[in-house]
């Protein structure tokens, strides 16, 4: 938050902009939704269809879940997990940096939440797989 209020008050007030600052913004954000995968999934409060899910049976919605789990969430985590490694060792090995001269070094870095994140969500998900079901998590 304090990235943001400094750099919007330097450009508004100070003509001070700066890219590093602007990068490290959306880097932040990106951190702030990877990591924030799991423990939303956990809470339960992830975007779902409601509409249709408010009509079944907490058996069938439970069933749903672990097909859901099983079927798409975990075997997306995998791919994700094992391309974001891919996709972050090559940053960490080319010296990736900011396309703009005067942006943040060591891209790897935010590239690396990527597969964290989505390891955090896959172990969101085996949590859920494993618990007794909605009674727990309402």
């Amino acid at each position: 938050m304090m990235t943001i209020l400094f750099d919007v008050i330097g450009r508004r007030f100070m003509n001070t902009g700066s890219v590093a600052l602007q990068e490290l913004e959306w880097h932040f954000h990106g951190a702030l939704f990877l990591l924030c995968l799991g423990f939303t999934y956990m809470e339960n409060a992830h975007v779902r269809v409601d509409l249709l899910r408010e009509n079944f049976s907490k058996k069938t919605n439970r069933i749903i879940e672990i097909v859901g789990c099983l079927f798409f969430l975990l075997p997306y985590c995998a791919v994700v997990i094992y391309f974001g490694v891919e996709f972050t060792l090559i940053s960490y090995n080319s010296g990736e940096v900011s396309a703009t001269a005067d942006g943040l070094p060591y891209r790897f870095i935010i590239k690396s939440l990527l597969p964290i994140g989505f390891f955090l969500l896959g172990l969101s998900a085996i949590s859920i797989l494993i618990s007794p079901g909605e009674k727990e998590r309402e």
